[in-house]
């Protein structure tokens, strides 16, 4: 009952902005840059399936979950549009959600995979929601705790205080523990990773000109990319 209410609970989000993405650029404490790629009120979803470039109703597509470098599968259970995949391939060691319904967006924590158990699979299947795993970087405005030292082009899904969405990418190449403790202090709320390195291939259609434009730096495993999540008109 409790995790049905929890779910339940999660709001659409309206607003007054235009269907369009917008970009926004800030700088974090370290001195990092940061372009916000804000949803506004275009639609929200998760994919299985390449966004071709040439629909012009795709405003903004990236990578979102990693993928299997072993079978080129999406990495972790997740669920398209109510349809539920790799049931049987949880990864518990990816403690972060982003569930999709409606056209908003709820990150929260998986207990170590736990709660995906038979009525968080139903809830989504009758709700026709999308949801995949991966690394939880703020929760409730705070940010989690990272000791990596590799530094790469960070890039997330990200709920605001306003509780509006939007894709946040670093201009330069960060530690995991910069990226989050920057977006807590610029105020992030809740902060999902999103796939990068290789697979880090995304693009957006520029709001003026309506072409789309390349974004991420390293884009040689694009081909291999199992799954995306866009803003759409």
């Amino acid at each position: 009952m409790k995790l049905f209410f929890f779910l339940s609970f999660v709001g659409i989000i309206t607003t007054t902005f235009s269907q369009n993405i917008s970009l926004e650029t800030k700088t974090g404490k370290s001195g990092t840059t940061y372009t916000f790629f804000r949803k506004n009120a275009c639609k929200l979803a998760f994919t299985d399936v390449r966004p071709d470039k040439k629909d012009a109703s795709v405003l903004l597509c990236i990578p979102a979950a990693f993928t299997n470098t072993g079978n080129d599968h999406i990495d972790g259970i997740f669920a398209v549009k109510g349809k539920v995949g790799n049931t049987g391939a949880i990864n518990n060691t990816l403690g972060g959600v982003c569930y999709i319904e409606k056209n908003s967006c709820r990150i929260f924590q998986s207990a170590r995979g736990r709660l995906f158990n038979d009525s968080l699979l139903q809830i989504a299947k009758a709700g026709k929601a999308s949801f995949f795993q991966q690394i939880q970087c703020i929760q409730k405005g705070k940010a989690a705790s990272f000791i990596d030292k590799k530094v790469f082009q960070r890039r997330g899904i990200a709920v605001l205080k306003d509780r509006s969405i939007a894709i946040i990418e670093s201009t330069e190449n960060i530690t995991l523990k910069v990226f989050s403790e920057d977006l807590a202090a610029l105020g992030v709320v809740d902060l999902i990773y999103t796939d990068m390195g290789a697979w880090d291939e995304g693009w957006y259609r520029n709001p003026d000109t309506g072409m789309p434009k390349t974004i991420g730096r390293d884009l040689s495993q694009t081909a291999r990319q199992s799954n995306w999540v866009i803003f759409q008109k």
